[in-house]
């Protein structure tokens, strides 16, 4: 649809719209004066010409079904007009049971599309009706005029700032000086935390450097104790015992089995019996022989150690929490803490401390499930040793019951071969035992098996130790003050940028500037540079529910105005209540004026004083 941006009403036909019962013609003129008592439909003709235009009365309320004439509910407003161009049009709005329909110069039409020749309800209203922005719209008002404001330019910003600040902020983005101004002053005090980190950490550094030896001492001492204790159970464990010799016995027994086992009667074939025999008990000593190799003692010794640094790491933090009061010097920043910052002070070192116990944590539980895997994998190993040594026992047993069957009518034979291989089997299954165990109680064995794997932690750690204390010490106070300068300058850009957004305020508000009204959708806080939202209006410097309504009227008319230069739309004005102002002294509207005067007891009159195309506005 063609957008029009001006326009001039020549005339208007109500029927059953309000106390417009009958069919009734009007016509305008610009000026126009409408003169009447009360109750006569002054302002009706208002709500007649809103209601063509956006469906709803001349202050925009709801409730249509009042609108309808009591005695005829056929509503219908025709309205004639003449555009900028010099065209005439008709907009007809009829409503009968409930069901609008719009038509314009012949064709039906929606409400969307009107709204896209004459602007949204608001803009049109806050046009015609001068009261309706200020009594009506509220903080939409706002939402309103901020639309229609027309952006300032980065450019021409810093066009109208000091060179200084100008080649400050030439290069950097602003495209929301609010969101630069925020993210500049989160950068300070990340900053501003990295410095008490960093004082911190260099405070701990020099702390630990001091303690790193006695740690090594500790570690070592430790560990030639584990394994002072380890080697004299190794010892114990095989004293006094022919470890070669007990091995050749048990080959020579498994030999002397299967030798036996192959010794059959005749008349029984036991060949593939005693081969499988034979095969079995072979099996029997190398896996009874067999030594469990442990696979996660480097990573448990290295979680250990770990775990304990940061046990230690956090005692300290909670030490110093627990020593803040205001007054105190803070060993972190090396300044006397105040009693606004005790809280900031205290809240950083919660935060650290919570970090240092969640990752305390999450290493304990990565120690407790390494542990737990290196026990289960031990528990997993000998319960397969045993359960294959077991089986293994079984299948020898199936194959001599087998064997048994099979010579039966040499039982007597058979029973003494059987009572030997079952000493011999016996004589394997403890020598087994023997050259695991050694001389060792099961306590001892289990003590030497704890004693190897506090062994392997404790070299780890103390391969961490040593590690740690070989690393060249960080250089904190370059650091330091690395970050201070950067801090120094993020402050400068974060100054230049409170005085681009104040310029950037005042060059985008001084397109409200009136005669005598003023409006204020923002202010800036001096302290701070950022833009605090304000809805303020005044006439002549008096807040507007103080003036009377002949000062309401002249305000609205500025309004009006204003809407009209901030849109590019130019429609008529109705002015009601017009006997309460003698004149217009301050502003003259623009486009065609409709002014309505209540005249005690007159009958209603609408008299056009000028034509409507001698003061067309475009």
């Amino acid at each position: 649809m063609k957008k029009i941006n001006s326009f001039q009403i020549t005339g208007m036909t109500l029927s059953g719209f309000k106390c417009y019962e009958d069919t009734t013609h009007l016509t305008f003129g610009n000026p126009t004066i409408v003169t009447g008592g009360n109750g006569r439909g002054k302002s009706t003709i208002a709500d007649a010409i809103a209601f063509a235009v956006t469906g709803l009365p001349f202050f925009g309320e709801r409730g249509i079904d009042r609108l309808h004439c009591e005695k005829n509910p056929g509503l219908m407003v025709a309205l004639y007009f003449t555009d900028g161009d010099g065209q005439d049009h008709e907009l007809t709005r009829t409503r009968q049971k409930g069901r609008m329909t719009i038509n314009f110069d012949g064709y039906e039409i929606r409400q969307l599309d009107l709204n896209e020749m004459f602007g949204e309800k608001d803009v049109f209203l806050s046009i015609i009706n001068p009261l309706y922005f200020i009594e009506e719209l509220g903080d939409d008002g706002k939402k309103l005029l901020e639309r229609y404001l027309p952006a300032v330019s980065h450019e021409q910003v810093l066009s109208a700032l000091s060179e200084s600040v100008r080649a400050s902020l030439e290069s950097e983005s602003i495209l929301s000086p609010e969101t630069y101004l925020k993210k500049r002053r989160e950068e300070i005090r990340d900053l501003e935390q990295n410095v008490i980190y960093l004082n911190g950490q260099k405070d701990l550094a020099e702390s630990q450097r001091g303690s790193e030896a006695q740690t090594l001492r500790d570690l070592q001492e430790r560990y030639d104790s584990l394994e002072k204790e380890c080697g004299s159970l190794e010892e114990k464990r095989f004293a006094g015992l022919d470890l070669d010799g007990m091995r050749e016995r048990l080959v020579d027994l498994s030999a002397r089995y299967d030798e036996m086992a192959r010794d059959c009667p005749e008349g029984a074939d036991t060949s593939e019996l005693d081969r499988q025999l034979q095969d079995l008990h072979h099996k029997l000593g190398r896996r009874g022989a067999e030594q469990y190799t442990p696979k996660y003692t480097q990573h448990i010794a290295e979680t250990s150690a770990r775990v304990k640094e940061l046990g230690a790491k956090y005692n300290r933090e909670l030490a110093l929490f627990k020593g803040f009061k205001p007054g105190i010097v803070c060993p972190t920043c090396r300044r006397a803490v105040s009693e606004a910052d005790l809280g900031t002070v205290q809240a950083g070192l919660r935060r650290s401390m919570d970090a240092i116990m969640a990752e305390g944590k999450a290493q304990k539980g990565q120690l407790d499930e390494l542990q737990a895997l290196e026990k289960k994998s031990e528990e997993t190993f000998l319960q397969f040793q045993k359960d294959d040594v077991e089986k293994i026992g079984r299948e020898i047993e199936d194959l001599n019951r087998q064997r048994d069957a099979m010579n039966a009518e040499q039982l007597a034979f058979h029973d003494r071969r059987k009572d030997e291989l079952e000493a011999l089997h016996s004589q394997i299954q403890a020598l087994t035992a023997d050259i695991e165990y050694g001389s060792l109680s099961q306590e001892e064995y289990d003590r030497l098996m704890e004693c190897r794997e506090q062994l392997r932690e404790c070299q780890a750690e103390l391969a961490a130790a040593r590690k740690a204390a070989q690393v060249e010490p960080v250089d904190y106070s370059a650091r330091i003050a690395q970050v201070e300068s950067l801090i120094k300058e993020k402050k400068r850009l974060l100054s230049d940028a409170i005085l681009y957004v104040g310029k950037r305020a005042e060059l985008t508000f001084s397109q409200l500037k009136m005669n005598m009204v003023e409006i204020a959708l923002n202010e800036v806080v001096k302290s701070t540079g950022e833009l605090k939202d304000v809805f303020k209006f005044t006439y002549g410097g008096r807040y507007y529910n103080r003036l009377s309504l002949s000062e309401k009227i002249r305000a609205g008319l500025e309004v009006s105005e204003l809407v009209k230069r901030l849109t590019g739309r130019n429609y008529p004005v109705f002015i009601d209540n017009m006997e309460s102002v003698d004149e217009l002294t301050n502003v003259r509207p623009t486009g065609q004026i409709i002014m309505a005067k209540c005249v005690r007891g007159a009958a209603l009159t609408v008299r056009p004083v000028g034509r409507p195309q001698e003061k067309m506005a475009a």
